[in-house]
């Protein structure tokens, strides 16, 4: 028993050891599908921004330069160049309409399957935290959307 105890902690190490690999792929798969979510047409006709930032458990981060350009969008931004106002959240030199998301930290469920907690800030009224299902198929790390937790009373 003992042997497989430190078997699963030396895998969780291993993966939280690996922000750039599997760690990175799964953070990008949700966070693909909050690019999808809130930059509909009409945001794009608006050029609001969506900026990203990932939280590793203790504190959210904007993200990277280098894992920006993943995303091959110009209308993404790093959680640092926007502001969460009372009136909304804005793109700090523009001064753009923008929705500020992050994702993290990542709950591996198992090999194959991670859960994400993400939160999204538009304005004081508009903003939500949810779970996302992210999975790996044959193709990578596909977000799955938001998990439901419902039952009988």
């Amino acid at each position: 028993m003992a042997v497989l105890g430190l078997a699963l902690l030396c895998a969780s190490l291993g993966r939280a050891a690996d922000p750039h690999g599997q760690e990175g792929a799964v953070l990008e798969a949700v966070l693909r599908h909050q690019i999808s979510l809130f930059l509909d047409d009409e945001a794009r006709a608006r050029r609001a921004v969506i900026c990203l930032g990932i939280d590793p458990g203790e504190a959210p981060q904007g993200a990277s330069r280098e894992f920006l350009a993943r995303f091959k969008e110009p209308l993404v931004r790093s959680l640092g160049e926007c502001e969460r106002r009372g009136s909304g959240a804005v793109e700090g030199v523009t001064r753009a309409a923008a929705v500020l998301v992050t994702a993290g930290p990542i709950d591996w469920v198992a090999d194959d399957e991670a859960w994400v907690r993400v939160t999204h800030f538009r304005s004081k009224r508009d903003s939500a935290m949810r779970t996302y299902r992210v999975v790996r198929d044959p193709s990578g790390w596909v977000s799955l959307g938001p998990i439901y937790r419902d039952g009988p009373v």
